[in-house]
């Protein structure tokens, strides 16, 4: 039994499955089938936008599957080839080799293993807490964002248009540019499949409809035989392992690389994976991410393949499907091996406008517009960062989108704590506690004290505001000792201790005497390190406020009562 708990802890997909449900195994199934149909033609298709032969594509898929189950933490994220960092890799390895030549396949392999090596060095260093910088409004933008590029990427698809990349339009703009060329037939059978899941999820929901609408339209190809785009047949093959021969100097030219693409893949993974826990009670471990992900590009190297990631599209089809736990994943992975042995053939008769349809469903779904209105409700500043984040997923993709919304929450977080809450503290009548009196207006002061707390770290982004602040309230309560009450403030950095300085300097020339209360302990060591505490009055520093008021009653207030009651509050 331990050893079973052992391998458990290991490999926590073994636990996983050793739990598993035996009823969800047909709606896993089903998902699979519906992951696999759509899988198999964007994997060929992201290996020849990598420089690839179309079918490394398929082992990519194969060894992201099964690892991620392994070690990943989301019910539904799937990892595999996707187009961004295929579209990276034929930028930075074509300068390297020719595309397709077995130099090419052995820089792709080797990328492969070192972002999965970077990647598992994030788990190992713990590094997860680099997803928490994905706030709420991020992920209800990037959410949004995804589901308008989901969508938009399917339109040539569903109408059968064939439109070339243009730097000035848009994907519906190229579109729109080239409708005319727009082929009925392919319509026909996207707006059959839309029918056909919409239909079935409203009155049959135990069926997935995207399933249904896959095998009727290849039996309508395959019977009719249409004028219609169809995602074609392909070379098979099983895929054998290996370690890819490089120079020293090749392989020190991509670690560099390398890096980018992994400081890519995990926050566009792991948003992904959040993503699909939105409105339900999963959760979504970010160390065990970086293990899940790695293993997976580690898989994928090893295998001939190249760098991959989480899937946007992939992913939200797999959820919509009705599936319930990675071992959908598992049931399309083995699907993935049949196709590479005996069912290559059958993707002559797949419309490419079903698949297409199929994303469009998801990416509907991803409409949440309540969302938006629960953040306007709650805070304008958070719903106008969600749409600052769709917007640069639109504007620039989603990756970069990622950073830049990343970017823009740090920046709000300094600017919040910039200008912190400060307060005038009293004590509540008796009682030992302490409040602000702008809160509280029976809270009691002291002739001549002033009870100051700051609500932030005190950093470089604060510390002229604490300094001018502190010393305005000084004066406007003509106060003799200050008590500054530390409790929410969890660090101070050399700025900060600077500043406080400059406060206890223009305190003592006006002869104020100051004292701390509530310090926590790392926040002391570093006033003693700066030798703030050192110039402290009295005592210095207090365990609580009520012990600094006491002793400033007994030694400081004069005729102040010692039972901590003024004669008059201020």
């Amino acid at each position: 039994m331990s050893s079973v708990r052992h391998l458990r802890a290991v490999a926590p997909g073994i636990g996983v499955v050793a739990a598993y449900d035996r009823r969800w195994l047909r709606a896993d199934v089903l998902g699979g089938l519906t992951l696999w149909a759509m899988l198999v033609p964007q994997s060929l298709g992201f290996a020849v936008l990598a420089g690839l032969p179309p079918v490394v594509g398929l082992y990519a898929a194969i060894a992201s599957m099964v690892l991620y189950w392994l070690w990943g933490s989301s019910r539904f994220l799937n990892v595999g080839a996707e187009s961004t960092v295929a579209i990276m890799l034929a930028t930075i390895l074509s300068a390297m080799a020719d595309p397709g030549s077995d130099e090419y396949v052995d820089l792709a392999m080797t990328m492969g293993l070192l972002v999965g090596a970077f990647l598992l060095l994030g788990g190992v260093f713990r590094l997860g807490r680099v997803a928490d910088l994905l706030s709420r409004p991020v992920l209800a933008g990037y959410v949004f964002g995804s589901g308008v590029l989901i969508v938009t990427s399917q339109l040539q698809g569903f109408l059968g248009t064939d439109v070339e990349p243009d730097p000035y339009l848009t994907e519906i703009g190229a579109v729109a540019r080239n409708i005319d060329e727009a082929q009925m037939a392919s319509i026909a059978f996207g707006v059959a499949t839309l029918v056909v899941m919409l239909t079935m999820r409203k009155f049959v929901p135990a069926i997935p409809g995207a399933l249904v609408a896959v095998a009727g339209c290849m039996l309508v190809v395959a019977v009719a035989d249409p004028d219609v785009a169809v995602v074609g047949a392909f070379d098979g093959g099983l895929p054998v392992p290996g370690i890819p021969s490089l120079s020293g100097s090749d392989f020190l030219a991509l670690i560099g690389p390398a890096l980018a693409v992994a400081l890519l893949v995990y926050p566009d993974s792991v948003l992904t994976a959040r993503s699909l826990t939105y409105g339900t009670s999963d959760r979504v471990d970010a160390n065990r991410e970086f293990f899940g992900i790695g293993a997976a590009n580690v898989g994928a190297g090893l295998l001939g393949a190249f760098p991959v990631n989480g899937s946007q599209s992939r992913s939200f089809v797999l959820a919509d499907s009705g599936a319930k736990s990675q071992v959908a994943n598992l049931a399309a992975a083995f699907f993935v091996l049949l196709t590479l042995v005996f069912l290559a053939p059958v993707f002559d008769y797949l419309p490419v406008a079903t698949l297409a349809a199929i994303v469009i469903v998801a990416g509907f779904g991803l409409f949440d517009l309540a969302e938006f209105g629960a953040l306007w409700r709650y805070r304008r500043s958070e719903f106008w960062m969600a749409i600052v984040t769709v917007a640069a997923v639109l504007g620039v993709g989603m990756l970069i989108g990622i950073v830049i919304a990343i970017l823009l929450s740090l920046l709000a977080a300094v600017l919040r704590d910039a200008s912190p809450h400060t307060a005038v503290l009293g004590r509540k009548p008796g009682t030992d506690t302490f409040r602000d009196i702008a809160d509280h207006p029976d809270a009691v002061t002291f002739p001549g004290l002033l009870i100051y707390r700051f609500d932030a770290p005190l950093f470089f982004a604060n510390a002229p505001f604490l300094r001018d602040d502190l010393i305005a309230k000084v004066t406007e309560h003509d106060a003799r000792a200050v008590v500054f009450d530390m409790e929410s403030v969890q660090d101070v950095d050399s700025t900060g201790a600077q500043a406080l300085d400059e406060v206890l300097d223009e305190l003592g020339h006006r002869g104020i005497t100051m004292e701390f209360a509530r310090v926590k302990t790392e926040v002391r060591d570093e006033l003693q390190q700066s030798g703030v505490e050192a110039r402290l009055a009295g005592i210095g520093v207090h365990l609580e406020v009520d012990d600094a008021v006491t002793h400033y009653l007994e030694h400081l207030a004069g005729d102040t009562d010692a039972n901590g009651t003024s004669e008059q509050p201020q």
